[in-house]
């Protein structure tokens, strides 16, 4: 199974299927016409480890595909 990150800026994150669709919908909001410009994303909201992100426009933001040996 390959492992999906989330680049932002010049930082990777692991990123799940869920935190990605909450990314998802955070992105409609800070670019939909009359929206708030940026909102906050907690990447790990289940977990003990913290990480919020600022969502805005002119924020580099990519999802990566990394395959392992095993996937070809």
């Amino acid at each position: 199974m390959p492992n999906r990150f989330l680049r932002y800026g010049e930082q990777k994150y692991p990123i799940t299927r869920e935190a990605e669709a909450r990314l998802d919908r955070a992105l409609d909001s800070v670019y939909a016409t009359g929206g708030s410009g940026h909102q906050w994303l907690s990447l790990y909201a289940d977990s003990a480890t913290p990480c919020r992100l600022l969502i805005a426009t002119g924020v580099p933001i990519s999802i990566e595909t990394e395959f392992a040996p095993d996937d070809f």
